[in-house]
């Protein structure tokens, strides 16, 4: 009888052919995925260390000839695209901050307190999703050009300050938070507003890390708004300026190597902030997949 339990025990430990091939090929399927993905971005970083007329000849291969010249042009055009990237990083955290924070607190409200027609007005406002963001363009934009806000940084910041889409993702993750949390502040004598600081903004850390990596991308990735409203160099962010950047003789000709590195530039922020937000990041993923 032992003896039978033995066998039967180490025939259920040993793994069957089945799960290994289908482990290896769930591997081989993810290791495809992750090539593709990155791949684009290889042949960005690959393709900034060609010249600019290389790049019309082998777009695809390994440079010929490895130089930095592209790179050295980046701050010769336009004076200088360091002032395009300084003004994308400005816009971009600016935003985000502000938009986290104003977020955070309207998720709070609709989240734990009650007050009438909270659920209709939580609802006109997700509708809101349904409508194009290109259809609001030319009121907003009549709107900024009686301010006199054309040409600003102001312009560019103000209408990403407050989406929608990061009040739905932050209620939803402060609905799990135990009320008991917030009432035992509140008989320890804590307001609304300290509650939320001390409490709900520490507790929620994980769903404010991952949104702000959303947020920061969305806004530096932005072309339409900006390219609209911010007609000069010295205002426009560098997303806008690439994509415009010809050969200074043929005028027309797009110098697809500085490109490249300007590109390869501009990917640097946004890999800074995901490698700083990426433990709530993940956080937030783990916690939203075993929540009840």
């Amino acid at each position: 009888m032992t003896a039978s339990i033995r066998k039967l025990s180490e025939s259920n430990s040993k793994p069957r052919w089945s799960n290994i091939v289908s482990k290896v090929l769930t591997y081989l399927v993810l290791i495809g995925v992750g090539i593709l993905s990155i791949y684009p971005m290889i042949i960005m970083v690959i393709n900034s260390f060609k010249s600019d007329q290389e790049m019309y000849v082998n777009p695809a291969g390994l440079p010929i000839r490895w130089t930095l010249e592209s790179y050295g042009k980046i701050f010769q055009y336009h004076n200088g695209l360091w002032i395009n990237l300084i003004n994308a990083i400005i816009i971009s955290l600016i935003s985000t901050v502000v938009a986290v924070f104003l977020c955070a607190m309207a998720a709070y409200a609709f989240a734990k307190y009650r007050f009438w027609g909270r659920n209709a007005l939580f609802a006109l406002l997700l509708a809101t999703f349904m409508i194009p963001p290109e259809i609001i363009i030319p009121g907003q934009y009549i709107l900024f050009a009686r301010l006199h806000w054309i040409n600003t940084l102001q312009i560019q910041i103000l209408p990403t300050i407050t989406p929608v889409l990061g009040l739905f993702f932050i209620r939803q993750y402060m609905i799990g938070i135990p009320n008991e949390i917030l009432e035992a502040a509140r008989v320890d004598g804590a307001g609304h507003f300290e509650t939320f600081i001390k409490i709900m903004l520490p507790v929620s850390s994980p769903v404010l890390g991952a949104y702000a990596i959303l947020q920061f991308l969305s806004v530096w990735n932005a072309y339409t708004w900006p390219v609209l409203v911010a007609t000069k160099a010295a205002v426009q962010p560098i997303m806008v300026v690439l994509p415009q950047m010809v050969d200074p003789i043929v005028g027309f000709l797009p110098v697809w190597g500085t490109i490249m590195a300007g590109a390869t530039l501009a990917t640097l922020p946004i890999l800074i902030v995901f490698i700083v937000f990426q433990d709530k990041f993940m956080s937030s993923v783990v916690v939203g997949a075993v929540k009840e």
